[in-house]
């Protein structure tokens, strides 16, 4: 009998660790946020999910676990409409330390390079944004300027994130994330009116067909 005691214990065991193994997690500290609470949410192709919450203490600390997904995946972490975009690959742990309400733009990501370059990707675009909202307020440039000199920055933008990201690492996900950045309600990147953007998604759909041929975002 003590021996099948053992037996069980030590198989009950086994089972807590391979699940705990398949797991992944997010979590760090977001200081300034005392009582505040932060969301966990799946950024899914059906909409956005929340998965898990937690009302932030004195020292901001948060850590959130879930079930690896079989291919990359997008989530994030929201206070308010502060945001911060996470991609999960397998079952990593991504730790991250920001300070509210500057916490979209001002934090640090360790743990996980695609995150890493998902940062570099949203402030890239914030920054955009901000230029074109600068040129739409300088009526000194007419209608015509403003269109002429917003395309040119979008250009340069899109030039910038194809070289040095899409077609650096197709099937990572952080290419993925590129091709669906925005500038205001436009998609930056859209091969219904640009058919050079059919090529940079046409790159990341037949990585992502070769290194995950079975995700549903493939």
């Amino acid at each position: 009998m003590k021996h099948i005691r053992l037996f069980l214990a030590a198989m009950a065991a086994l089972a807590v660790a391979s699940c705990s193994n398949n797991k992944f997690k997010v979590e760090g500290e977001i200081a300034n946020a005392k009582d505040s609470v932060l969301y966990f949410e799946n950024v899914s192709l059906e909409g956005i999910n929340v998965l898990d919450s937690v009302k932030l203490s004195d020292n901001g600390n948060f850590s959130f676990s879930e079930e690896a997904p079989g291919a990359p995946e997008f989530y994030r972490l929201r206070i308010s409409d502060q945001i911060i975009n996470v991609s999960i690959d397998s079952t990593e742990t991504v730790n991250i330390k920001a300070k509210y309400p500057e916490m979209a733009t001002e934090y640090e990501v360790s743990g996980s390079d695609n995150c890493e370059k998902i940062k570099e990707l949203t402030l890239k675009q914030m920054d955009l944004q901000n230029r074109a909202i600068a040129i739409q307020k300088n009526t000194a440039l007419g209608i015509n300027g403003i269109n002429d000199s917003i395309n040119k920055i979008l250009a340069a933008y899109k030039e910038d994130v194809k070289l040095n990201y899409i077609y650096k690492e197709p099937f990572k996900a952080y290419s993925y994330f590129a091709l669906f950045q925005a500038l205001g309600n436009w998609l930056i990147f859209n091969p219904r009116t640009d058919k050079d953007d059919i090529k940079a998604f046409a790159a990341v759909a037949t990585s992502w067909d070769t290194y995950y041929p079975h995700a549903e975002r493939g």
